[in-house]
């Protein structure tokens, strides 16, 4: 066996997968036990798929016919899993049940039962170099159960698909719902986003791959890298981002349906609501959230939430950080001394790049723009 830079590159992304797995299955901390299962599957098939495609490189032969599964569709493991994951840490009430296995199917179907049963119906190029080899342009001759089998090999990836599209969904209504009920938003939701992004790219990557293999009849070895080096990003993105990670949680969003809400209360409530902002300042805490405002309101945060929605038209976050952005203008024509990031924590803010972003969304314009006009 003689190792290419390739290789090379999948053995440190496999050691990095082993590392993170060690580090998950030991962990005592609570902050990563939610989804931390789903999370722990997803990386061990992940694993799998590196190795797999690392012995097929290197002519290794395992001798074990299901380790093999990506010919068979193990792909299909990976849409639920991540998507268990995505339910498991944005939705705290969410729970695994017995329907929840149906997911598998196809991959108990395709990868276990009918390998297991009609392995030696399958064609010899299709075990020895995977399901496309059934697709190019040598002869051969097929039966109609090889011919068809062979399509499952590009079913997985659709069905992968379908769960990504799904997932970003599940991260939409979670980023709508932090901004329900918190003032201030790390950057969680963003890494979810680029978490699901690369996966979509390395479906992207497939696509791609099998493209110019299924059209063109065109294969060159490295071409297969495309699609498997990105998994290394997966990777780090866990290691950097989610590790150690405090999920907030957040109520199911309704939309007020069957609200007991008069709207003749609305008024009082506002009145109250905005009394407090002005006269106590509360939005100068970068920690405030919905649930404060309710308990000093006395009024449940769901209703004090379809009050802030209807009738300033805009989230709890936009509706606090409005205050806020109008307090850092103020801070900036009066102290043309402080620093930006000293007005973003004066303001409530609790780092300058949500100030920036906040302040472009009500402005127009940067921060330091705004400052640069005060001064002609």
């Amino acid at each position: 066996m003689q190792l290419d830079i390739w290789s090379i590159g999948i053995i440190i992304i496999v050691c990095q997968g082993l590392f993170l797995f060690s580090i998950l299955i030991t962990s005592k901390d609570k902050r990563q036990q939610r989804g931390s299962g789903y999370l722990i599957l997803t990386i061990l098939v992940l694993i799998w798929f590196l190795v797999e495609f690392f012995t097929i490189r290197n002519k290794i032969d395992i001798g074990f016919n299901l380790f093999y599964g990506t010919r068979y569709g193990s792909w299909f493991l990976l849409g639920p899993l991540t998507y268990f994951y995505f339910k498991s840490i944005t939705d705290s009430q969410w729970k695994f049940s017995k329907w929840h296995w149906l997911h598998f199917l196809p991959f108990l179907i395709f990868v276990i039962i009918i390998p297991y049963i009609a392995y030696k119906g399958l064609n010899d190029r299709q075990i020895n170099y995977g399901m496309l080899s059934v697709f190019d342009h040598r002869k051969k001759v097929l039966t109609t159960f090889q011919w068809m089998y062979s399509f499952v090999f590009i079913l997985q990836f659709i069905h992968l698909g379908s769960f990504l599209i799904r997932n970003l969904s599940i991260v939409s209504r979670y980023s709508k719902g932090l901004k329900a009920e918190y003032s201030t938003i790390d950057t969680k939701t963003k890494w979810l986003k680029y978490f699901n992004l690369v996966l979509l790219i390395i479906l992207t990557f497939s696509a791609i791959f099998l493209y110019i293999l299924l059209v063109t009849d065109i294969y060159r070895r490295h071409l297969d890298y495309i699609y498997v080096l990105p998994i290394g990003v997966l990777f780090y993105f866990i290691s950097f981002k989610f590790m150690r990670t405090e999920w907030k949680h957040v109520e199911p969003n309704d939309k007020y349906s069957g609200s007991s809400l008069n709207a003749d209360e609305i008024p009082k409530h506002t009145a109250k609501l905005d009394q407090l902002i002005t006269e106590e300042k509360v939005y100068l805490n970068p920690a405030l959230r919905l649930n404060y405002l309710a308990e000093r309101l006395s009024i449940s945060k769901h209703h004090l939430s379809q009050v802030i929605n209807q009738h300033y038209g805009m989230s709890f976050f936009d509706f606090i950080n409005q205050y806020r952005i109008n307090e850092a203008k103020t801070l900036i024509s009066n102290h043309p001394e402080y620093t930006l990031l000293k007005v973003a924590f004066e303001s409530g803010f609790n780092n300058k790049t949500s100030f920036v972003n906040a302040f472009k969304k009500f402005e127009s314009m940067t921060p330091s723009k705004y400052r640069d006009t005060l001064r002609y």
